[in-house]
């Protein structure tokens, strides 16, 4: 998929200035700049999150929200940003924590009735089972602050005072914490424990799609499998947005056919694309085939992964979600799969 910078049309868009349309496109470009430079620590904040978060999608939309508000908060910022996981590792750890706040399903109050545990002497439950394995148990039975300290410091090697630092509380209250955490996971190991359903984070899904919903996506990977953008347009809500995930929003027919589809769909496409539905995670989703128009007998590969939000009471897509840019998803989804992919980086260019 690609998109170009739209800069023609955008000045003339109703009720917006020449400067604010100018103002957009720099700002486009320094999002895209600051995307490429946390690259490097990208992948172990999106582990972070998905060690704190029930689905993959829960996960990329913890990671999208940290970056969105690490961004805002870097331009307010004129001192430099020491360590720059760990900076968005408190941005993720605390939008999460508002999250269940919000939920009001849990609390959250820390305790230091354990200063006198030692911090690195304690067996660590985590030597005993795959790490994947872990976070799941991790997922359903710590409560969220326990969860948080014993990712930071038994999976990311986090020191007591980093952690403390992250979660703003006390190196005691991290050791606590810890202790109880470390001595939940090992009764779950021996079978004496099990998952409580008030620690489970919000957002977890059933598992079971409306037929309706299925028949929704068929049709629309049908229209994708045509090259008909028309067919493709006819099956949103007027009002119906497409995303690239971190990346572009289109909103309504004519935003949604001018851009991604024209752009993956069109003549003008370096690739050649083909779509396929399958279930993963309890829900069915869109994967998007691809390969090179200049290449006919290159291997086909997973590009992207695409997820539908229908409209209530009606057969039509209100949400369209790319996660072309999400290489994380990419190699979840279509690794889970057992699938060939390739990622395409974090952004456009």
């Amino acid at each position: 998929m690609t998109l170009g910078t739209g800069t023609d049309f955008e000045a003339g868009a109703a009720g917006e200035t020449q400067a604010l349309a100018e103002n957009r496109v720099t700002l486009r470009q320094a999002r895209r700049d600051f995307l490429v430079a946390l690259e490097p620590v990208r992948a172990s904040v999106y582990a972070y999150c998905r060690s704190l978060t029930p689905t993959v999608w829960d996960a990329e939309d913890l990671l999208q929200e940290t970056l969105t508000k690490a961004l805002a908060e870097a331009s307010q910022r004129y001192e430099p940003i020491r360590n720059t996981q760990a900076w968005l590792v408190r941005i993720a750890t605390n939008t999460w924590i508002d999250s269940l706040r919000r939920s009001s399903r849990v609390t959250l109050e820390w305790t230091e009735s354990a200063l006198d545990l030692p911090d690195d002497g304690a067996a660590d439950p985590l030597e005993a089972l795959a790490v994947e394995s872990a976070l799941r148990q991790l997922l359903h039975l710590l409560p969220p602050r326990e969860r948080a300290c014993v990712v930071l410091k038994d999976v990311f090697s986090y020191p007591l005072a980093e952690i403390a630092e992250i979660l703003e509380t006390t190196p005691g209250a991290v050791k606590s914490a810890l202790h109880r955490g470390r001595a939940t996971l090992q009764a779950a190991r021996t079978g004496s424990a099990g998952p409580s359903p008030a620690t489970l984070a919000p957002g977890t899904r059933a598992a079971v799609q409306h037929p309706r919903h299925q028949a929704l996506l068929r049709r629309l990977a049908a229209a994708f499998n045509a090259y008909d953008i028309d067919a493709m347009v006819s099956l949103f809500l007027a009002s119906g947005r497409s995303e690239v995930v971190g990346n572009a929003t289109e909103t309504g027919h004519e935003e949604i056919r001018t851009g991604s589809l024209t752009d993956t769909f069109g003549p003008d496409a370096a690739e050649i694309h083909r779509s396929t539905v399958h279930h993963f995670d309890g829900e069915d989703i869109i994967l998007m085939w691809e390969q090179q128009k200049n290449a006919p007998g290159a291997s086909e590969v997973v590009s992207d992964v695409l997820r539908v939000r229908p409209a209530f009471g009606t057969p039509l897509v209100a949400e369209l979600k790319w996660y072309f840019f999400c290489p994380e998803v990419l190699a979840e989804v279509a690794g889970g799969l057992g699938l060939p992919f390739k990622t395409n980086g974090v952004s456009y260019f």
